[in-house]
């Protein structure tokens, strides 16, 4: 009777220890995580370019095996052609760019002035249907030296951007040549080659999509004559890897251009057309790409991770949402499975 009391404790002991084990595990798993994610958020100015870099990278890696096999090229000539035409392209993009931005101090006079008229348009109307806001002036609701207060504070970030642009083409050139040049991948470099596949997919597809509608946008804005058509479009290409809201903030800018230069009615013209390009790449040709692609995230997992990573990056986060997400969904697994597996050994 002793030793079958004995036997009967050890079982009750042993049957405690395992959900006590369980939630420890739980515990220490999401202590990792806070950690994890506070260093991400400390570190995430230079973690962003990093990222960018590897998603620059693993977009134009394609574009490598594509010129291997279609004009029978080296490895390291088909390389070097595409690391120098991501270089080249981003010097003939950004010069153009920064002489946009810098001659938008040029015009904000005259979108002051059209502010003004746009305002005293909507006043006639209101005070017609008995609304009275003559106590809003429209002095004081912009003034020129507080537009160029704004210009002068926006200016100097638009040249850091600019500059960091460049540092993340460098990057991901560097990071380009370092994962062509991988020949063969074991352990952890094989779920990091299916994370490179996946991120790889959504990108080559948004950036497909992306530089179509952009292409199509710049001929409409430059058709009814709206100011900075090539920064509208570069702008609406990153804010198409943006999932759910990249759609609306995309129309912002173009939008307001078009209402202070051409009238509220070119303005609903060029929002109409704007709209119409988007819902078609937007849910008619990227659907389907990623279909084939065999990409699919969904409506909670874009939500999600568009919060998540947002508030771990910055803006940047936003561009960065669904290839992060997707590489989580490949690798954290992994990582999980193989810590229970050495701690269960143990």
């Amino acid at each position: 009777m002793p030793a079958a009391r004995v036997h009967s404790s050890l079982n009750d002991d042993a049957d405690l220890a395992g959900p006590t084990s369980g939630s420890v595990r739980f515990l220490l798993e999401a202590a990792c995580v806070v950690i994890i994610s506070a260093g991400i958020k400390a570190a995430s100015d230079i973690l962003s370019l990093i990222l960018l870099g590897f998603l620059l990278a693993y977009s134009a890696l394609p574009s490598v095996k594509w010129m291997m096999h279609k004009f029978h090229l080296g490895k390291t000539v088909a390389l070097s052609l595409v690391v120098v035409l991501m270089g080249t392209l981003a010097v003939l993009l950004m010069v153009p760019l920064y002489e946009n931005v810098a001659n938008v101090k040029e015009k904000l006079p005259i979108y002051e002035e059209q502010a003004h008229h746009l305002y005293q348009q909507v006043a006639i109307v209101l005070s017609a249907h008995g609304i009275d806001i003559t106590s809003l002036s429209a002095s004081k609701l912009s003034t020129s030296s507080e537009i160029v207060k704004f210009a002068q504070l926006i200016l100097p970030q638009a040249g850091q951007l600019f500059s960091d642009g460049l540092v993340v083409v460098l990057l991901g050139g560097i990071l380009l040549s370092m994962i062509a040049r991988e020949t063969e991948k074991v352990g952890v470099r094989s779920t990091l080659a299916l994370v490179g596949n996946d991120v790889a997919n959504f990108i080559s597809v948004s950036a497909t999509t992306g530089v179509l509608t952009a292409l199509a946008d710049l001929v409409l804005l430059v058709a009814f004559g709206v100011d900075f058509p090539l920064v509208c479009c570069v702008l609406y290409f990153f804010l198409n890897f943006i999932p759910s809201i990249g759609f609306f903030l995309a129309l912002v800018t173009p939008s307001c251009l078009a209402l202070l230069m051409l009238g509220w009615k070119k303005a609903l013209l060029v929002l109409g057309g704007l709209v119409l390009t988007q819902l078609i790449s937007q849910y008619a040709i990227t659907p389907m790409l990623l279909k084939r692609k065999g990409v699919r995230v969904s409506s909670m997992e874009k939500t999600v991770s568009l919060l998540w990573w947002v508030f771990l990056l910055g803006p940047v986060g936003g561009i960065l949402a669904i290839p992060l997400t997707l590489a989580l969904k490949r690798f954290a697994p992994n990582l999980f499975v193989e810590g229970r597996i050495a701690a269960q050994s143990e």
